[in-house]
């Protein structure tokens, strides 16, 4: 069947928009879904840069996400009635519409992160710009949520996850249809039962799986499906009489008023909630140019303004937003702000006028189809090749004091295999696994993310007869017959547990291992609650009790033990540094920073301030030493820290001392690891400060 037959078979469903329209079969110019555009991005902006003002001006995307399943729709079944559609034609048109303006702002991106960000953050933002070209953000985002994932404001392309859900509907919907004609389906049917199953997924997802909710298309696509339902159903009888369309107008403006400052990012999002926004789009578009919202606020030549520069806006404010957040070092000034909002406009008034408008109206040329692909095809490469050489680290930063590419750990991976013994079924229990391939190891290094971090200076530093192991859990203190009970960083207690019996049952049984040095952070040990693992009873000396038989079955395993007690916490070492555009002084005044000095002098605390933060934590150590005199332990403050001046430091000899968070660099545990080495090799051990 043709399908301009299909159409006329379903003749009240998909006739045009506008039954004025049906003889031209074209579409009549809506001003007001501009104006319900303008609210949208405005409401995002306003969000983004005043996220108390509007606590839920985020669900601007899920307004864009029904404007656009209306208009698409529309656009498809207008071709189909007139015997026109061609899916070639559908792409094109969608390649000189997105194309233009996300290359510029993906270029653009790409520039200023060059100059603004770390290696670390570079290669990042590498991965975001290939995955923005390939409109796959919102999987990439997807999977960031983790251990290491850095804050959303620092994440200048956060905002093209949206892109990315419109896209692939984009890709798949025009298919769709095309398959309900040929199969004479119903479209409404179809319609409902994608929608039914899309937000059903949202709404199983929201409690548990939050990230996917939020990121999945198939969890969002319902709010496009909402705007194809509309343009679909029914679409010769839209009110014609003022009353029903201002009603429809009047609460479709309500329901968006009240998502916008009655919803806030704490609520589970998008679930339920979403449907305020969905339904009020809805609402205000079927309420058609003549309910009183629309035709009073939404067809207001402003708001029509802003709504034709919608996109741009959209593309430009977060990244200028971002930055500013990346170079300031927290949340700029209002005044600073407001004024990248303004710059924003502009920057979207312009990339509408001088970009985008050439590209999609006039004259065909080629040009206007190859030039964008090829800019986002090159873009994609660029980010992709920035991701895979690790964020370009040849790039310097601005550092008065010392080379920012030194805040770095992992030096020596060439040297180990991904392994350490524990059976396969168990490797997912342990983060942090490695063991030396030069030859069987002789020392095992057991711990948490501390221990990762100290192990490969010991790595680099050992010479033959003197290679390691590591086996380690995040936030999971070495501990075989005690379980944490408290919850911490959002670790499994249980998993912790389960893991600790896994390691001391390998660690025991390594015949080539006669060394084992435990290493924790003493946030883990200080307030955690601990109980014995028979009886889950709370020990309220756990912490000590639970190392003191983890050392004990140990030695009784004919291991020597060692201690290397945790390090002192200074900020994290981002916080640090001074971006390279801050060495301009414009750039200083401009975020309100002019006054400011090194970052990494400000970074340094009182020897004595350490030790007073710390005595909880040492005097357990010292308990525990007195219980096993035997027991070699380090202290890496009298590495660390300059004791006869009093501080301690970030950084030593142009060199940072930390990594990520309070955990070393590999600077670091190279001057840690000559300490260790040296004294168990038969130097006297020092004593640990009290």
């Amino acid at each position: 069947m043709r399908i301009r037959e299909f159409l006329k078979n379903n003749a009240d469903m998909t006739t045009v928009v506008y039954e004025k329209n049906a003889v031209t079969n074209s579409l009549l110019y809506r001003p007001d879904i501009d104006g319900l555009r303008a609210v949208a991005v405005l409401a995002v902006v306003a969000f983004h840069a005043f996220p108390s003002l509007l606590p839920g001006g985020f669900v601007g995307v899920d307004i864009f996400f029904v404007i656009s399943g209306f208009l698409i729709t529309n656009i498809l079944l207008s071709e189909m009635q007139a015997g026109r559609f061609s899916i070639a034609r559908f792409y094109v048109r969608r390649i000189r519409r997105i194309f233009p303006a996300l290359a510029l702002v993906l270029i653009f991106t790409y520039a200023l992160g060059w100059f603004s960000l770390f290696k670390g953050e570079y290669r990042q933002l590498g991965k975001h710009i290939a995955a923005g070209a390939g409109f796959v953000a919102n999987l990439a985002f997807w999977n960031e949520a983790g251990y290491f994932d850095n804050t959303a404001d620092t994440k200048p392309l956060l905002h093209l996850w949206s892109l990315g859900v419109e896209e692939q509907f984009y890709i798949i919907w025009p298919l769709l249809l095309l398959l309900a004609c040929r199969l004479r389906a119903n479209l409404i049917g179809w319609m409902v039962a994608g929608l039914f199953v899309s937000f059903c997924g949202n709404v199983l997802l929201v409690a548990h799986h939050p990230a996917a909710a939020f990121f999945s298309p198939l969890s969002r696509f319902w709010e496009l499906l909402v705007g194809a339902l509309l343009a679909q159903w029914n679409r010769t009888q839209f009110p014609s009489d003022g009353a029903t369309a201002n009603r429809m107008s009047l609460v479709g403006a309500a329901l968006c008023v009240l998502a916008m400052f009655g919803l806030n990012k704490d609520v589970d999002f998008p679930g339920w909630w979403a449907l305020l926004p969905s339904v009020g789009a809805a609402l205000l578009i079927a309420g058609g140019d003549i309910g009183f919202t629309n035709r009073r606020v939404l067809s207001n030549p402003l708001m029509v303004w802003v709504g034709k520069i919608s996109y741009p806006l959209y593309l430009w404010h977060w990244p200028l937003l971002s930055f500013a957040t990346i170079l300031a070092g927290q949340t700029p000034e209002p005044h600073v702000r407001v004024a990248l909002v303004e710059i924003s406009v502009l920057l979207a008034w312009l990339t509408y006028v001088v970009v985008e408008k050439p590209v999609r109206f006039g004259a065909h040329h080629p040009a206007k189809l190859v030039v964008p692909c090829i800019l986002l095809v090159a873009m994609g490469y660029v980010g992709g090749m920035t991701y895979a050489r690790d964020g370009l680290g040849f790039r310097k930063g601005y550092s008065l004091t010392a080379d920012v590419n030194s805040a770095t750990l992992g030096a020596g991976h060439e040297s180990v295999n991904p392994e350490c013994g524990v059976p396969v079924a168990d490797q997912h229990l342990f983060q942090f696994c490695a063991k030396d391939r030069r030859e069987p190891p002789r020392a095992i290094v057991w711990g948490d993310s501390k221990a990762d971090a100290l192990y490969w200076g010991l790595v680099r530093e050992s010479e033959s007869g003197q290679r390691w192991s590591l086996i380690a859990r995040t936030s999971c203190a070495p501990m075989s017959d005690f379980v944490r009970i408290s919850s911490y960083a959002k670790d499994d207690p249980e998993q912790c547990a389960q893991a600790n019996r896994v390691a001391m049952k390998t660690i025991t049984g390594d015949r080539d291992a006669d060394l084992v040095v435990l290493v924790t952070a003493a946030r883990v040990l200080v307030g955690q609650e601990y109980a014995k693992a028979e009886t889950r009873t709370v020990d309220q000396s756990g912490a000590l009790d639970g190392l003191d038989d983890t050392v004990t079955a140990l030695q009784q395993a004919g291991k020597k033990v060692a201690i290397v007690m945790d390090n002192p916490t200074l900020p994290d070492p981002r916080e640090c540094m001074d971006r390279k555009l801050m060495g301009f002084p414009v750039v200083r005044e401009l975020l309100s920073a002019s006054g400011a000095g090194s970052a990494a002098s400000k970074c340094s605390i009182p020897y004595a301030a350490y030790l007073a933060s710390t005595l909880e934590y040492r005097a357990l150590i010292a308990k525990l030493r007195a219980m096993h005199p035997d027991v070699l332990i380090f202290d890496p403050s009298t590495v660390l820290c300059d004791t006869q001046k009093g501080v301690c430091s970030i950084t030593r000899n142009g060199k940072y001392l930390y990594s990520y968070g309070d955990h070393i660099s590999d600077t670091a545990n190279g001057l840690i690891a000559d300490q260790v080495l040296a004294e168990l090799h038969g130097t006297h051990q020092r004593e640990p400060q009290q």
